[in-house]
C-alpha cells in the first residue's frame, strides 16, 4: 500500500517526533482551508496561519477556539516562512502553488500542496527541480487515496475477476470554482483511477459543456475503461465509486461505511448470446473509519521524519496535471 491508514488521531498517539513538529498554513480562508486548520490543531502542530484576508478566518479561530497569541494569523507570507517551522500546508488557487511551493522550500520548509500540484507541466517541473536540489519533501493533496473505503476497494477488486470498466459521479449544486470544472474536480478522479489501476493513462478525452458546469471524461488504462461524469448543476451532492469485472461489480458511495460486492455478471455464450449471473450482493465492511485529511497529515509527518518519499508525491502531482492538459 505505502502507507499506513491510522485509527487514533489524538496527539499522544503520533509519536514524540511528529508531536514536535510545526506547520504553517497559507489560504486557510479558502475551501479546504478551515478543514486543515481544524485537523492541525487536533494534532496539535499548528504554528501559524497566513491569509491575505484575515477577516475570512477569524469565524474558524472562534470556532476552534484558537488564540491568535498560539497561533499567529498573519497576512505576510513571506513573515510566516521565517518562523520556526517543519512546513508549510498550502491550500491556495492552484496558480500560486508552485510560486509558494518554492518559496517556502527555499526557507527551509517541507512542503504539502493541495490538488491539482500546480496549474501546468511547467510549475510541476519547478517546484520537482527545486524539491530536488534542495532535499525538500512535496507531498500532494491526492485526498481519496488516504480514505480507508478506496483502500478496501482496491483490495477488493480480485473479487471482480478481470477489471473492464471503472466509472466515477462527482457531482453537487453551486461549488463553481475559478479554476474551471475540469481542474477542480477531475485531479480526485484521475488519481483514483491511478491508483486502481496501478498505472498511468494512455488517453484522456474531455466532453464539457459550453457552459462549463457539466462534463463528462474519460481515460484510457491499458485494456481497462475509465470514466468521470462532473458536475456543478447536480441537484444534491453525489460522490459514487463503480468497478466492473467479468465476475462481478463493486460500488461505493460517499456515504457508506462499507463497499459493495454485487456477484452479478453477464457471461458470452459463444452463441450470440449473454447468460446473466445474479448471486446477490454482499456487503464489505470498512475495519477501519478514520479521517482521509487526518491520514493525510500523518503520513506527511511521517514522511517529513523518516526522510522518505510521500505515497502520492511529486510524480504523481506531474501525471494528473498531464491529464489535466489533456482536457483542454
Amino acid at each position: 500500500m505505502g502507507f499506513e491508514i491510522r485509527r487514533g488521531t489524538e496527539p499522544a498517539k503520533i509519536g514524540k517526533r511528529r508531536d514536535a513538529m510545526r506547520f504553517g498554513i497559507v489560504g486557510a480562508g479558502g475551501y479546504w482551508g478551515p478543514n486543515w486548520v481544524r485537523v492541525l490543531k487536533q494534532l496539535n502542530v499548528l504554528a501559524a496561519v497566513c491569509e491575505k484576508d484575515a477577516q475570512r478566518v477569524r469565524g474558524v479561530y472562534e470556532k476552534l477556539q484558537l488564540r491568535e497569541a498560539d497561533v499567529p494569523l498573519l497576512d505576510d507570507y513571506e513573515a510566516m516562512l521565517r518562523m520556526d517551522l517543519d512546513g508549510v500546508f498550502i491550500v491556495t488557487p492552484p496558480a500560486s502553488h508552485a510560486e509558494l511551493a518554492v518559496a517556502a522550500m527555499q526557507a527551509g520548509k517541507h512542503v504539502f500542496i493541495e490538488k491539482p500540484l500546480a496549474q501546468n507541466q511547467e510549475q510541476c517541473y519547478r517546484i520537482k527541480f527545486e524539491a530536488e536540489r534542495l532535499k525538500r519533501t512535496v507531498m500532494v493533496g491526492h485526498t481519496f487515496i488516504y480514505h480507508p473505503a478506496v483502500r478496501k476497494f482496491k483490495e477488493s477488486l480480485p473479487l471482480i475477476g478481470c477489471l473492464r470498466t471503472i466509472y466515477t459521479v462527482r457531482a453537487a449544486f453551486g461549488l463553481y470554482q475559478d479554476v474551471g470544472l475540469v481542474h477542480d474536480l477531475l485531479p480526485h478522479d484521475l488519481s483514483i483511477f491511478t491508483y486502481l489501476c496501478g498505472g498511468y493513462p494512455d488517453k484522456v478525452e474531455a466532453n464539457v459543456n459550453p457552459h462549463q458546469d457539466v462534463g463528462y471524461v474519460a481515460a484510457q488504462y491499458g485494456e481497462v475503461s475509465c470514466s468521470a461524469f462532473l458536475s456543478w448543476s447536480y441537484p444534491e451532492k453525489t460522490r459514487k465509486l463503480v468497478a466492473v469485472g467479468d465476475r462481478g461489480i463493486l460500488e461505493w458511495d460517499l456515504t457508506w461505511t462499507q463497499v459493495l460486492l454485487h456477484r452479478k455478471w453477464a457471461a458470452d455464450t459463444g452463441t450470440g448470446r449473454f447468460e446473466h449471473h445474479d448471486e446477490g450482493t454482499q456487503q464489505i465492511p470498512l475495519e477501519v473509519l478514520s479521517e482521509p485529511l487526518m491520514n493525510e497529515a500523518l503520513h506527511f509527518m511521517e514522511c517529513i521524519r523518516d526522510g522518505k518519499q510521500p505515497f502520492t508525491g511529486i510524480e504523481d502531482g506531474i501525471n494528473v496535471v498531464k491529464g489535466l492538459e489533456a482536457c483542454v
